[in-house]
This record gives C-alpha cells, structure tokens and sequence, in this order.
C-alpha cells in the first residue's frame, strides 16, 4: 500500500471514530435536551391548570365576600348585636297598626345570667282584635326582618264589640335573639 492510501484509511478510520464519539457523545445530550422538552410542555400544562384554578378560586372569592356581607347584614338584621328593644316595640307598632290591632300590653323578660353569645329575650305581648287580624299580625312577625318565634297563644274568652266587628283579647308569648356586641 502507498502512503496515499494508507493516509486515506487512516484519515477514514480517523473520520468514523470522531463520528462514533461524537454520536455517542451528542446522544446523551440529545436525549436530555428532548426530556427537558418534554417536562417543560408537562409544566406548562400544570401551570396552565393551576392559573384556571387560580382564576377559579379568586371568582369564588369574591362571589363569597359579596354574599358573606349580604348574609352579614342579614344576620344582623334577624339577630342584632343589641337587645333593641325601642326597635323591637317599634317593629311591633307598626305590624299591629298595619293590621287593625290594638296592641295593649308588651312585657320584656332578658335574662341576664346566659353565658351564650347568642341570648334569648321573651317577649309577652297582649291584643286585641278580630280574627283576621290576629291572623295578620302573626304574619306580620312571620315577615319581619327580625327573628321572632310566637310560642304561645292565648285567648280570652270574653269578646269585646267595638262597631259591628266583634274583637277578642289574645295573650302571645314570643321569644327573639340578640348577640352579644361582637
């Protein structure tokens, strides 16, 4: 063999070497770069899920301010921080004259030694009318904003007529609920 060929197997032997090296040393590194392709799209994806989540729970946060205030105020209205009772008579005025009622007698009783954070009034209440307006004044405490249970009702048996509509004397014994200033 000339010196020519033998430089041109060697310059070829030399070639696929430096071929061979390099494919198994760019192999691995190709190998990598596609893993790190391949997590960074799985990535994305958990970042694109998280930011709907994201957006999902801050509309949720805020659909929850805005009706935790409402219920608040709600709350406030039917069970108030104060006994109130100035309101209270108040409130029952106007459901009484709202109904041809004659509101004769109201009777409070706080008991003061309840060491729950929600206390309990009971109220005794003593009218007169007929009854449709009986019937309209228990809806009338049914309707109003501020919690009232009627746990009794008493009728006195003796009628009172006063113009043609014959009246009666009914006696409600009713509880409503206050908080203690928060």
């Amino acid at each position: 063999m000339h010196s020519s060929q033998r430089f041109t197997v060697i310059t070829i032997v030399l070639f696929i070497a430096v071929l061979l090296a390099g494919i198994f040393y760019v192999k691995p590194l190709y190998d990598g770069v596609s893993s790190l392709q391949a997590g960074r799209d799985e990535k994305q994806a958990q970042k694109d899920d998280l930011t709907r989540q994201l957006s999902d729970l801050q509309h949720l946060q805020q659909s929850l301010q805005s009706s935790t205030e409402v219920g608040r105020q709600t709350s406030l209205n039917a069970i108030p921080e104060r006994f109130e009772q100035d309101k209270l008579i108040l409130d029952l005025t106007a459901i009484a004259k709202s109904n041809d009622v004659v509101l004769n007698a109201v009777n409070f009783n706080v008991p003061t030694a309840s060491l729950d954070k929600v206390k309990r009034a009971t109220i005794d209440v003593n009218l007169t009318s007929d009854d449709a307006g009986l019937t309209g004044f228990l809806k009338g405490i049914e309707g109003n904003e501020r919690k009232i249970l009627v746990k009794s009702i008493t009728v006195q048996s003796g009628k009172v007529s006063t113009g043609n509509t014959p009246r009666v004397n009914f006696s409600l014994n009713m509880e409503t609920y206050f908080q203690e200033k928060i």
